[in-house]
């Protein structure tokens, strides 16, 4: 890959500080332009990643600085704007942090115009990009533990700060929005299909309008199940453990791996055995997929079909929670709103 690709940012909070931070040393990429409402926020970036070109207005940026790729890096409400807004600035890729949006329907609406316009789009899961998740997932398909029956996964974390987007559903926020998407997307994965039904209970924060805690299960049919854990009010818990007919993985540290040494433990044949990966950057390694994916014409890591059945699952885990019953998903089911 020889092209360098002119890169843009709108939203620059602190994820977008994790991001910066990865395309620091990144010969591929040139950062041309960062925008963002808040100018605070607009004068802390540039100052840290030396960036002379700032913004206030999407559309302007979009005009002036004619990026190959934009990184959507905003509140989950106006993902949906950014992403058209993307779109009619005429990008050729856009990678948009996790969720991509707050329902089903708008993402179906994404597809449709990125299709459309021949734009390439991906959602942010950084961890499907580590090593450590692509050698859990070669040893399923190698058949080490056998088939797959069961995954669990859990992400909690404490979130004191009542102003923050995640506790507020007017921009989006919740548990499974934040957290719980991790899970799901990670279950999904390691079983490699998508679930018929799921239910769902946890905690509701009627002032702020988000479910802080949900607990759910998901049914793959023929006895395959997942279940997943995901709270703001919880410690700092992050895993996930796979469980197949010969065997089982436990993956202590599930999302935040990054460089240097990181390891998950294979329980097979009655012996206990780690394995260690080197692991690289995921944020650098997710935009280098989606910069390949332009350059050699092929799908990234996470499709938006992908991203689609991800928050289909979201979809039916919220109307679970909300009605007690249990919610089947398909290929037809419409997207609700995260609240």
């Amino acid at each position: 890959m020889n092209q360098k690709y002119r890169v843009a940012l709108v939203g620059c909070g602190g994820i977008s500080i994790t991001h910066g931070g990865a395309w620091e040393n990144l010969p591929e990429l040139e950062l041309v332009g960062i925008c963002d409402v808040k100018l605070d926020a607009l004068k802390n970036f540039a100052e840290q990643f030396g960036v002379k070109n700032t913004y206030n207005d999407l559309r302007t940026m979009l005009e002036k600085q004619h990026p190959d790729i934009l990184v959507v890096a905003t509140w989950p409400t106006v993902h949906l704007k950014n992403i058209l807004e993307g779109v009619r600035g005429g990008v050729r890729g856009i990678l948009c942090e996790k969720p991509i949006a707050i329902n089903a329907t708008q993402i179906e609406q994404i597809i449709q115009v990125a299709t459309s316009a021949n734009v390439r789009l991906m959602e942010g899961f950084m961890y499907r990009h580590h090593p450590l998740t692509l050698a859990v997932r070669q040893r399923i398909d190698e058949g080490v533990i056998g088939e797959v029956r069961f995954v669990r996964a859990t992400f909690s974390t404490g979130l004191p700060d009542r102003t923050n987007w995640r506790l507020r559903g007017e921009f989006g926020g919740g548990a499974v929005m934040d957290l719980g998407c991790y899970c799901i997307n990670c279950i999904r994965y390691l079983i490699g299909a998508e679930p018929t039904a799921v239910w769902a209970t946890g905690k509701f924060e009627p002032i702020s309008g988000v479910w802080e805690t949900l607990i759910g299960t998901l049914d793959f049919g023929d006895g395959v199940t997942g279940q997943f854990d995901c709270s703001f009010g919880w410690i700092w818990r992050e895993s996930y453990e796979i469980v197949g007919t010969k065997g089982r993985m436990v993956v202590p540290r599930a999302w935040s791996n990054g460089e240097g040494k990181c390891s998950f433990t294979l329980i097979a044949n009655g012996h206990d055995e780690t394995i260690q990966v080197t692991g690289i950057n995921p944020y650098a390694a997710e935009i280098l997929n989606l910069c390949e994916s332009l350059s050699a014409g092929i799908p990234p890591h996470v499709t938006m079909e992908d991203s689609l059945w991800n928050m289909r699952v979201i979809d039916g885990v919220h109307e679970s929670a909300h009605t007690g019953e249990r919610i089947s998903i398909s290929e037809e089911k419409k997207g609700i709103t995260c609240g």
